[in-house]
C-alpha cells in the first residue's frame, strides 16, 4: 500500500505484482510456467527515502515438476529457470535502467543431516561470456554483463544467504570486478563448514584491489 512498513530495514512497497500460470494445467507440473508482471512496482527505504520503481515480466519455468517424495527422499530435486528481459527500472533521481536476467535455482535435500541445499547458476551466453546471470544498462548509461564462474552455493544449516561457494564476475565500463564467496577472513575459500564472508576483487582502468566483507 506504500505506506505501511516491511522487511528489515523497514521498506514500503507500492503498486503491483501479477501472477499467472501461462503455461501447464498445475505449477507442480514439469514445464509449467509462471508468468510474473510487475506493475509500478516501488520499494522505498525509510532510512533515507530511497527508492526504486520496477516494471517488467519476469517468466519462471518449472523444469523437474514438484516430487516432493522425492525430494524428501534425497533423490530428487527442485529446479527452476528464470527469465526476464527489458525490465524498466527507475531512481528516485529519474535515472533509468534496463536489466535483463538469466538463472537457474536448485534445491536438494539431504535427509542424512536435514539439510536443504541451494545452487543457482547463470543460464545465457553473451558478449563472450558463458553462464551470463544479468545484463543491460545501468542507471549511468553503461552496459553491464555479469556471468557466473562457478554456481552460488548454500545450505539451511548456514542461512540461504551466506553462501559456502560460487563466484561472479561484473564486467562494466572496461572493469571488471569479482566477487568469491565463501572465503575466511583472509579471503582465502573457507574450510569451516560455514564460511567468514565474500572477497571482492577489482581490475580498472585506474586502480587493482581487493577487499574482504563478512555476511
Amino acid at each position: 500500500d506504500g505506506i505501511t512498513p516491511c522487511s528489515s530495514p523497514s521498506r514500503t512497497r507500492a503498486g503491483q505484482i501479477k501472477v499467472q500460470l501461462t503455461t501447464g494445467v498445475h505449477w507442480s507440473d514439469a514445464g509449467s510456467v509462471l508468468t510474473e508482471t510487475f506493475i509500478n512496482f516501488k520499494v522505498t527505504r525509510l532510512s533515507d527515502n530511497r527508492s526504486v520503481t520496477i516494471n517488467g515480466v519476469k517468466k519462471i519455468t518449472n523444469v523437474n515438476g514438484n516430487d516432493w517424495l522425492g525430494f524428501l527422499a534425497g533423490t530428487a530435486k527442485l529446479k527452476y529457470r528464470e527469465r526476464a528481459l527489458n525490465v524498466q527500472v527507475k531512481f528516485d533521481n529519474s535515472q533509468v535502467a534496463t536489466w535483463n536476467s538469466a538463472h537457474t535455482h536448485e534445491w536438494g535435500y539431504t535427509p542424512s543431516n536435514q539439510r536443504i541445499e541451494f545452487k543457482a547458476d547463470g543460464d545465457t551466453s553473451l558478449n563472450g561470456f558463458n553462464t551470463v546471470s544479468a545484463w543491460g544498462v545501468n542507471r549511468f548509461g553503461q552496459a553491464f554483463t555479469t556471468n557466473y564462474t562457478s554456481p552460488w552455493s548454500s545450505n539451511s544449516y548456514c542461512g540461504f544467504w551466506r553462501p559456502v561457494s560460487g563466484g561472479l564476475v561484473h564486467h562494466v565500463n572496461n572493469s571488471d570486478f569479482t566477487l568469491t564467496l565463501g572465503v575466511d577472513q583472509n579471503g582465502n575459500p573457507s574450510t569451516l563448514n560455514c564460511a567468514y564472508g565474500f572477497k571482492i576483487t577489482w581490475t580498472t582502468g585506474n586502480s587493482n584491489g581487493s577487499a574482504v566483507f563478512s555476511y
